[in-house]
């Protein structure tokens, strides 16, 4: 059996792990006095799916791996079933290790973390739902990526596809009712390059109405892809410039920050009790579901 390059290449396993590997690598890399860390996958990844869906979309139908690549595009690079699986694995992952202290934290710093977090949000979305009344006619779904990606929230990702995935299907429903305007912007999202009018043809069909729904979904992960690197320099940006501009001495907070969290702690016996259980399996795949 000859070996193919183009055809393992347009693997989802190789390329998940290739852009694990590298995105490692990119991560250890020192710009200065910072590093990119886990967050080099997410830039690796960026720029191999890019660029080998425009080796797919290029890629001639008389060489071996024509096949392979037809497959790429159509799963979107990476199939929607391992995206959704990675996704799960990563929420609930965060979500228990942040339960051993999640009671503390809130009895310590609640107040603060709830209002802090009530307003990042809102400001983030009052900004979004501005910037989309300047900009007229943008795509409703990318904008909703945008805000989640720019949060870097990868449950509101989640909560965004299954939105976007309901709105889109209840649009297709009630085509027919919808009027010319409306009915001409779906049908532009299900071909942007205009060559289906909304006057020729009163309606759409199943696989129209699955094609719209897949565009919007496709919309909310363009627009997460587009935000979240910005968020996360951001955050990046922030916590290594924000302690200098404010002269901020970090091991002196962590160090006081673990203290009063080991003294409430121990001022609960509950807490005193607790005791770190081992890896299982069969409870975390139960939390998944």
């Amino acid at each position: 059996m000859q070996f193919n390059l183009v055809t393992w290449i347009m693997n989802p396993f190789v390329l998940m792990m290739i852009t694990i590997f590298l995105g490692m690598l990119f991560g250890k890399i020192k710009f200065g006095k910072f590093t990119f860390g886990v967050f080099g996958c997410l830039f690796v990844g960026l720029v191999i799916g890019w660029r080998v869906y425009r080796l797919a979309s290029t890629f001639p139908k008389t060489e071996p791996g024509h096949k392979e690549a037809l497959q790429l595009i159509k799963s979107g690079v990476i199939d929607k079933a391992f995206f959704t699986l990675f996704l799960i694995l990563f929420i609930v992952a965060v979500g228990l290790l942040a339960a051993k202290d999640i009671g503390i934290i809130i009895k310590k710093y609640g107040s603060k973390f709830i209002i802090l977090g009530f307003l990042i949000t809102f400001v983030g979305a009052m900004a979004t739902y501005g910037m989309a009344l300047i900009l007229p006619g943008i795509n409703s779904y990318e904008v909703t990526g945008v805000y989640t990606g720019s949060l870097t929230s990868s449950p509101g990702l989640a909560a965004a596809l299954e939105s976007a995935r309901e709105h889109s299907s209840q649009l297709a429903e009630n085509y027919d009712s919808l009027s010319e305007r409306k009915k001409q912007e779906l049908l532009e999202a299900i071909d942007p390059l205009g060559k289906t009018k909304a006057k020729e043809t009163d309606f759409l069909t199943g696989e129209r109405k699955k094609q719209f729904v897949k565009s919007a979904e496709a919309g909310v992960d363009v627009g997460y892809s587009v935000g979240y690197p910005f968020g996360v320099l951001i955050v990046i940006l922030a916590v290594n410039f924000l302690p200098v501009i404010f002269k901020i001495d970090i091991k002196k907070e962590r160090e006081i920050f673990s203290r009063e969290i080991n003294e409430t702690r121990i001022s609960n016996p509950l807490n005193r009790k607790q005791n770190t259980v081992r890896f299982d399996l069969t409870a975390f795949i139960v939390d998944c579901f």
